[in-house]
């Protein structure tokens, strides 16, 4: 059996937990009737990796340690509903990207699932961080830690950004360099003066055939003149 003790009975609403690695798990549920027979049923649970994602929150606290929080799977579902309760969101809103140590503080590092990787949404990274960091200071906000409770006492709250919200990223990706815009511009004339040429040859063209018709239609009647002069 490849199972882990993530899932925990919460007042008999059923088996909630939150998984550190991707997998199936194998369980098995036992209970005994009023007649002491005892009755299983296995069951599997499997894990799928978690979406992509361009951002990621970092909360260093004092408590509990690194190690409480990767095998106490209690300490992990309370640290969810605290985060929920303080960003006035579902549970299933967020997902645990990491658990560890920094700054000599525990560290749990997680990111929001309703917000879109495939496009940098400014808007709701914004909206998100301004309930935990006050933007003017860059400090943790004092609502925040009050929501979060003394089990989960957080220094300090950080908003990392990676991917297509990574600035570095985006100035490097469509800001135009020197050269480029050099070769554009050598391009735009080169275009520019063989239009111009084409245009000289047009007219020239045209010139040339209209002059042409026009020595055509003065030969002609000097012809006819001196055919009707000569004798019969």
């Amino acid at each position: 059996d490849n199972a882990e003790v993530w899932m925990i009975n919460e007042s008999n609403k059923g088996l909630i937990g939150i998984p550190m690695r991707t997998g199936e798990f194998n369980y098995r549920l036992e209970a005994r009737d009023k007649a002491g027979q005892l009755a299983s049923a296995p069951f599997q649970v499997n894990v799928k990796p978690a979406l992509p994602t361009n951002h990621r929150i970092e909360l260093e606290m004092d408590m509990p340690t690194p190690q409480q929080m990767a095998t106490n799977p209690s300490k992990r579902n309370l640290l969810m509903r605290a985060l929920a309760r303080s960003l006035k969101a579902p549970v299933t809103t967020f997902t645990i990207q990491e658990i560890g140590s920094k700054n000599n503080k525990t560290m749990v590092a997680f990111s929001n699932n309703t917000i879109p990787y495939k496009v940098c949404d400014e808007v709701a990274l914004d909206a998100m961080a301004s309930k935990m960091i006050m933007k003017q200071k860059m400090r943790t906000k004092t609502e925040f830690v009050k929501t979060m409770g003394n089990q989960f006492y957080v220094r300090r709250a950080t908003m990392i950004r990676h991917g297509n919200c990574d600035e570095s990223v985006e100035i490097s990706t469509t800001a135009p360099t020197i050269q480029s815009m050099q070769e554009a511009d050598s391009q735009l004339l080169l275009i520019c003066i063989l239009l111009f040429l084409l245009l000289l040859i047009a007219v020239a063209i045209i010139i040339y055939c209209a002059c042409i018709k026009k020595s055509g239609k003065k030969k002609s009647p000097s012809t006819e003149y001196v055919s009707k002069g000569l004798p019969v």
